[in-house]
């Protein structure tokens, strides 16, 4: 039994496995969240605040948004093009692609980031699938890892400071563990994987230390 675990956590770290191998099935309400079309003049856009403050606003070149004291929020529909992203202490540039989808990280100030940081998501391309986005703003690389039934496979290893990494994955309920190098800081028991519910990890530095919050990727239109 425990040869047999091990080999569906291989299975599922290197994307080999199909939604049928597992007990957990896709729900028939359980549609793709991207299957709405995007309109051609607008991308996807949403923010981490990497601080967890209240009262964080962000300037699209005039274009005011309010940012949650949240680890992640939904996507929002923004205009494509060419913009000067700023707030009240650093700013950036970027141009938004029509039909893109972005996490734009306000509040980074650890090693090698810069207040601001525009991050291009990965899209899911088979709908069918979930998948597991993995954001790292803690001041250390950080892994992420998946966990059944006792046993656990590192997904993704030592993620740089301000850095994303992205997998699709079957449907299914699995265990997370986040870590630094030996110290696990953060262990999820269940996280549900499903294709309506794609799910990200984000990584903060805390009072406490390093934190990881768990985020179900939605939209707001």
């Amino acid at each position: 039994m425990k040869r047999k675990i091990q080999a569906v956590l291989v299975a599922l770290v290197l994307g080999g496995a199909s939604a049928g191998t597992f007990s957990t099935h896709l729900l028939a309400n359980d549609a793709g969240l991207y299957d709405a079309p995007i309109p051609a003049d607008k991308s996807l856009v949403r923010f981490l605040n990497v601080k967890l403050k209240n009262g964080v606003s962000l300037d699209f070149s005039g274009q005011k948004f309010d940012v949650d004291p949240v680890a992640l929020s939904n996507y929002r529909l923004i205009g494509n093009g060419s913009y000067k992203i700023s707030d009240d202490a650093s700013s950036t540039e970027a141009t938004l692609e029509p039909g893109k989808f972005y996490t734009v990280a306000v509040g980074a100030d650890g090693a090698g980031q810069k207040g601001i940081v525009v991050i291009p998501d990965k899209e899911v391309e088979n709908p069918s699938k979930s998948a597991l986005s993995f954001y790292n703003f803690s001041t250390k690389p950080a892994n992420l890892s998946l966990r059944l039934n006792g046993d656990s496979k590192v997904l993704f290893k030592n993620l740089a400071p301000a850095a994303m990494a992205s997998k699709e994955l079957p449907v299914i309920d699995i265990g997370l563990e986040v870590s630094e190098g030996d110290r696990k800081f953060t262990e999820l028991a269940k996280v549900s994987l499903t294709a309506k519910d794609r799910q990200n990890v984000v990584v903060v530095e805390t009072p406490n230390g390093p934190a990881g919050f768990l985020a179900a990727t939605g939209i707001d239109r």
